[in-house]
């Protein structure tokens, strides 16, 4: 100790000690002793996962896209939400990185045994390819109490023998446990496997166990595992490694789900995936056409998915077709169409269908190909030479067939559809990308045909494979429905030797005469150019359009230009000369071919085909994507007739007994009409409108529970073609059915509810015919300004009206209507049933209460203040650690920076050491090129190093730009530091002085998304580390010291997304004593909404308790008109020996069950309202104290008056009344000479206006 400290020691007042003895001739007892737990034991887990053939893309944001129960791993604001996690992935190239730390494969099995003395456990390896085992031992819990109470830890040793092909046991460890621990401690333990083919391994204790209450030695054999060594590069697999300790999830292994984009696979050279474009000129096109060949990029287009998993030779079928065996060119066309881009339904666009599917099993490959095809409502087949692929999609015809070609006289067998085979409402189950990719149902409602079946609901179930999008999930619906709708018709027939020309999946048009109603096809006698002559006289209008067949086998159309006799002139040429004998059809603009989709060809015969076909409509396509109207196809010019009307209506009426109550029913009837399938039938009473009944295909109806009077009837007959004859009208027939009108409700009650009222009332006998009841009520008992409140179906005789003021009061009618319509008078006649809502204060402060703590106000006054100071994913300390640990991390980088070696060559970027001056590279160095040549090197710091000292000055600034494929990442960053460090050899202190600053700014472009982000960091700190042993200075049992001010900045952009943060922190610490003061401030939009907010927070703590005062201002808005506004000012104190108090004061503005709403919420032990002298208003223990009030209009459930309660006008003897707490009751005029009365408990009196006693009662001598 130096001269200087020894004085400055000497002048240091002394300290008092305290006397401290104890009474004599005593020996005092000793107090037991518990020894401190060991270190406690770390168990980490490496996971290997294999995801996918390779090559794939992989993740789709790095670990933005890795979440672990459910959680990313990297929050959308670039934080890392565990950061002990490592990650590391491999997309499934044929030559990729080995996975670091991965050396081995092993398979873990749990065992939970427990190991007795004397009770060895055992356990075989068979598998001849393992080289270790690995045992993991654990000891729940070590500890043992002796005679004084002293509690100390527990030593078990144990031993593990491996027995190689049954020969003898070799004893290979001999170990122990010596410690004292509450929680569970693992050890693990490899085992180098002897040469052989079959080991058993036999652990042992060699402790025997204390089986005492005063001793827990319990140990456990947890797991072993099969080891086999291996440094895999697993080829052509997309494969992962994750990494982290078992504090991380609670010692559970974590559920990991991880967004991707799958495999790299064959798609067309000239097709862009990014855009879903196929370019017409370049790479890949000939003549302005794709040429046919591919290149390697992921896609989701089901068409190219589908070629890949054809032709792969692993896990499709490549292994049994090659190319040529797959028409390449109809999935060209099929995967144009997928890839047109329509409405979402959502105000975007995306394309029309897209495949995002995970094949984890094997199937057969005929469901699997199906499958797939069924994403574009494709149909896949093997057509005896190679693998074909159609879609239903919009086309022109491939082929036509008239008359002259369908044989058996041009006989086509038509069948419609079954009517239970078409349904109303379409559940379509999809993959639903905002739960996670679980399955959803989204449903799809076809209303028109629900109102033809009266509203009947006939569901059916629509898987939408490899579905993701609620708009592509919407179009399967609509696709269904309107195909079931649409598409009824279908038919049989069969051609000659052209029939080989349509492939099922693809559209014909067919003309059938017998149908049209007209002759619109035959065979080409001739032609010549534009001139073709059609072997038949027919009607052929100009602007009509001619369809022919040509040689090759396809069908052309053209639109007439002129006609003379059977030569009819075309506007363009055809692609070549039609032929004589060649089929030709007309296509009109008020007559529609029909086109039919080909479902089935087969061969009956070796000169004839078959086709089984179904009508094709192609105006749905448009109503399927754009919602378009669908007008039926004109398709029949044959007259729709008319229909004969029924010969007569009758009608007669009948009585039923239905429980016991005699109901009259009224019967129409009707003769039968020809060629009917349905009637239409009408009827009416008195003068009232005519009332339909539903469409029946019986001759008569009934109505039930008629009243007396004339009634008619009229019947409409319905042909097949829906064509409506005229009515026939019955005669006016009187009927005797129930007389008058309904009765009046039996009664009618209200009872008081929390902000409500309900009502109740009962039907009387003779009203099982009622339908409906109507409430009606008005603020003031007059029922002629009454209004409705409601309809309520019979029997319902009970209803609740919501949303009053506390103490509302209404007035409430009801009355009876039946099933015809009649209505009953109201009851009560004249007065209404009042109805009061409750005015009791205790329910309705427990509701606002609920309410307020539901409310993010009520919630936010409630939280603790933690998130500041705390060092949990997400505080503001675990930001600020994070960004100085990283400054750090470059200093110490570049401080440690190895000294130039000439004989070396650097590349860019490199830091070396050259005297006290550091240098870094600005590009490849060669060697012997040492600095400080400009040509390779920049200045950016210096380094002056003592044995105990280290002074440190750094300026580095670096730029760097990183391509892959089509991502670009740029980044700029500037780094100056400056750091003072030394260590007292004498006084052991270690002290450090920095000062750092860095300015980083990034841009990076993934999949077409930009984003922006920049940071900056600026921060002083001091930090002295004492010793803690052999220290009798003044910083004795002191831990370190730390001073820290820092301010970290933040912006970003990122496709909706804007952000920009501010949190400026000032912080000291010594010892278990801490105190920050903490302003951060945040502003964001995204697609969501707004959000602004500022929080400052002073905090501090000493021995353990904290104290902590925060100020919250936050404004929040949502695209959805929610808002939510708060401010607020939050206390709160904590001891460590558990006591917890807050208080807290806040203003809010947000939506409620009640629309928009303000509150003030204040949470308090005691609330007052004060002055300088008194104190008028205050709330404490639950109670609230007023000196003065002034209430308009008050409801009070219980009152107690301590003094008297009087009129606002009260003056002695001459006006107003007063009741005082005597029992005195004074009542006078409103003015003075108006007469008076007072009664007590003894007397009632009574003074005229001049004041004259004129009457007395009871006690006369008051």
């Amino acid at each position: 100790m130096s001269a200087v400290a020894k004085k400055a020691r000497r002048a240091a007042p002394r300290k008092r000690r305290a006397v401290i003895g104890g009474k004599g001739g005593q020996a005092k007892q000793k107090q037991p002793s518990i020894a401190s737990n060991s270190v406690p034991s770390i168990s980490t887990a490496r996971i290997t996962y294999l995801w996918s053939w390779g090559p794939i893309v992989g993740p789709v944001d790095d670990l933005r896209s890795v979440k672990l129960n459910g959680t990313p791993v990297k929050a959308a604001d670039g934080t890392i939400n565990y950061p002990s996690v490592k990650w590391q992935f491999r997309s499934g190239e044929l030559n990729q990185e080995r996975l670091e730390g991965i050396q081995e494969s092993s398979n873990e099995i749990d065992v939970k045994k427990e190991l007795i003395y004397g009770t060895p456990w055992l356990y075989t390896i068979t598998n001849s390819m393992s080289d270790a085992a690995r045992i993991r031992l654990s000891w729940p819990t070590l500890r043992s109490q002796d005679a004084a109470g002293n509690i100390n830890g527990v030593r078990i040793d144990y031993a593990v023998d491996i027995s190689t092909d049954n020969g003898p046991y070799v004893e290979v460890l001999v170990s122990a446990v010596d410690r004292k621990n509450i929680t569970e401690y693992e050890r693990a333990h490899r085992l180098e496997l002897p040469a052989g083919t079959r080991w058993t391994i036999r652990v042992r204790r060699l402790t025997p166990n204390a089986n005492s209450d005063l001793v827990v030695d319990q140990m456990i054999v947890k797991a072993i595992a099969e080891v086999v060594d291996s440094d895999q590069e697993y080829p052509l697999t997309a494969v992962s490694c994750l990494e982290y300790d078992a504090q991380t999830f609670g010692g559970d292994i974590a559920k990991i789900a991880v967004l991707m984009r799958g495999r790299i696979i064959r798609v067309p050279s000239n097709y862009d995936a990014t855009t879903r474009t196929y370019a017409t000129s370049g790479t890949g096109t000939s003549n302005g056409i794709w040429d046919g060949t591919f290149k390697e990029v992921y896609t989701n287009n089901p068409a190219w998915i589908f070629y890949d998993l054809v032709l792969h030779p692993y896990y499709g079928l490549g292994d049994r077709i090659d190319a040529t065996m797959v028409d390449r060119w109809s999935l060209y066309r099929i995967a144009q169409y997928c890839d047109q881009m329509v409405p979402d339904g959502k105000g975007g666009m995306e394309p029309r269908f897209t495949c995002n599917l995970y094949f984890q099993k094997q199937a057969e490959a005929y469901a699997v190909l199906q499958d797939l095809a069924s994403i574009f409502h494709g149909l896949a087949y093997w057509d005896g030479s190679q693998i074909v692929v159609n879609a239903d999609m919009p086309g022109d015809p491939v082929y036509t067939y008239n008359q002259t070609q369908i044989l058996n006289n041009g006989a086509i067998k038509y069948e419609g559809t079954r009517a239970r085979d078409r349904h109303t409402l379409y559940m379509v189950s999809w993959d639903n990308p905002d739960q996670g990719f679980e399955t959803d149902k989204e449903p799809v409602f076809d209303d028109e045909a629900m109102v033809e079946l009266g509203g009947i609901v006939r569901d059916t179930t629509i898987d939408a494979i490899a579905c993701t999008s609620l708009g592509q999930a919407q179009r399967a619906g609509q696709w269904a429905a309107l195909t079931e709708k649409l598409q009824t018709q279908g038919g049989v027939f069969r051609v000659g030797l052209d029939g080989d020309i349509p492939k099922p999946g693809q559209v014909i048009a067919v003309a059938d005469p017998m149908l049209v109603g007209r002759n619109n096809g035959g065979r080409i006698a001739a032609a010549a150019g534009r001139v073709v002559t059609l072997d038949r006289d027919t009607v052929v209008p100009v602007g009509a359009r001619l369809m022919v067949n040509l040689p090759s086998g396809k069908s052309e159309g053209r639109v007439v230009k002129s006609v003379a006799g059977r030569d009819v002139t075309v506007m363009a040429d055809f692609s070549e000369q039609p032929q004589a004998e060649c089929g030709w059809i007309l296509d009109y603009e008020d007559l529609k071919l029909m086109q039919f989709y080909v479902r089935n060809v087969t061969r009956p015969e070796w000169h004839q085909f078959q086709f089984e076909v179904i009508q094709h409509d192609p105006s749905k396509f448009e109503a399927i994507d754009n919602g378009a109207v669908v007008d039926p196809r004109p398709i029949t010019g044959i007259p729709v007739g008319s229909q004969d009307a029924p010969a007569r209506v009758m009608l007669s009426q009948h009585v039923v007994i239905e429980q016991g109550i005699a109901v009259t029913v009224m019967s129409i009837a009707w003769d039968a009409a020809p060629n009917a399938v349905a009637y239409d039938v009408e009827w009416k009473w008195g003068a009232r409108e005519w009332v339909t009944v539903p469409r029946t295909a019986e001759q008569m109806v009934d109505v039930r529970g008629i009243y007396s009077g004339q009634y008619m009837a009229r019947v409409r007959a319905v042909s097949a073609l829906n064509v409506s004859s005229i009515p026939t009208t019955s005669a006016l027939t009187s009927l005797e059915g129930k007389v008058g009108l309904p009765p009046a409700v039996a009664f009618l009650t209200t009872t008081s509810e929390l902000f409500g009222i309900g009502i109740k009332w009962g039907f009387p006998a003779g009203a099982e015919d009622t339908q409906r009841t109507e409430l009606w009520y008005g603020p003031a008992n007059d029922l002629s300004v009454a209004t409705k409140l409601t309809d309520l179906a019979y029997p319902q005789a009970d209803y609740r009206m919501q949303q009053l003021l506390a103490g509302a009061t209404l007035f409430f009618w009801a009355r009876l209507v039946d099933r015809t319509g009649n209505i009953g008078p109201f009851y009560p006649v004249v007065n209404g049933v009042m109805g009061q809502a409750s005015s009791d204060a205790g329910p309705i402060l427990e509701q606002i209460k609920g309410q307020i703590d539901e409310t993010a106000l009520g919630q936010h006054l409630k939280d603790r203040i933690d998130l500041i100071d705390g060092t949990g994913p997400g505080s503001v300390n675990g930001r600020i650690e994070a960004a100085k640990d990283e400054l750090e991390g470059l200093i110490d980088q570049i401080v440690d920076a190895l000294e130039y070696d000439p004989a070396k060559a650097y590349a860019l970027n490199d830091i070396v050491r050259m005297g006290q001056h550091l240098y870094q590279a600005n590009g490849p160095v060669p060697a012997n090129s040492p600095p400080p040549n400009a040509t390779y090197w920049t200045d950016i710091g210096t380094v002056t190093q003592t044995v105990n000292a280290l002074v440190t000055q750094v300026q580095q600034n670096s730029a760097t730009i990183n391509q892959h494929g089509q991502d670009i990442t740029a980044q700029a960053q500037q780094l100056n530091a400056v750091k003072v460090t030394v260590n007292d050899p004498v006084t052991g202190v270690n002290a450090t002085a920095s000062g750092l600053s860095t300015l980083k700014a990034t841009v990076t472009t993934l999949d077409g998304k930009v984003t922006t982000t920049a940071q900056r960091v600026d921060g002083i700190y001091l930090q002295v580390n004492p010793p803690l042993q052999g220290d009798d200075s003044a910083l004795m049992g002191s831990e370190a010291s730390y001073v820290g001010v820092w301010s970290v900045q933040s912006a970003l952009i990122e496709g909706d997304l804007v952000q920009g943060q501010r949190t400026d922190t000032v912080e000291v610490k010594v010892a278990n004593n801490a105190a920050a003061v903490v302003a951060e401030q945040t502003a964001r939009i995204n697609a969501v909404g707004a959000l602004s907010s500022s929080i400052e927070t002073v905090k501090n703590s000493v021995n353990g308790n904290t104290l902590a005062i925060q100020t919250n201002t936050t404004a929040i808005q949502t695209v959805d008109g929610k808002v939510t506004a708060n401010w607020s000012v939050r206390m709160q104190y904590e001891t460590a020996t558990g006591l917890y108090k807050i208080a807290g004061i806040g203003l809010g503005l947000e939506n409620g069950p009640g629309g928009l709403q303000s509150q003030f919420i204040v949470d308090a032990d005691r609330f007052a309202i004060g002055q300088a002298e008194t104190v008028p208003f205050a709330v404490t223990g639950g109670q609230t104290f007023i000196k003065a009030a002034f209430i308009q209009d008050g409801t009070i459930t219980n009152a107690k008056i301590g003094s008297y309660i009087s009129s606002t006008n009260y003056i002695a003897g001459q006006q107003g009344w007063i009741l005082n707490k005597d029992g005195t009751f004074e009542i006078n005029g409103v003015v003075p000479g108006q007469g008076r009365s007072i009664m007590t408990n003894r007397s009632l009196r009574f003074w005229d206006v001049n004041n004259v006693k004129r009457v007395q009662i009871g006690d006369l001598s008051e």
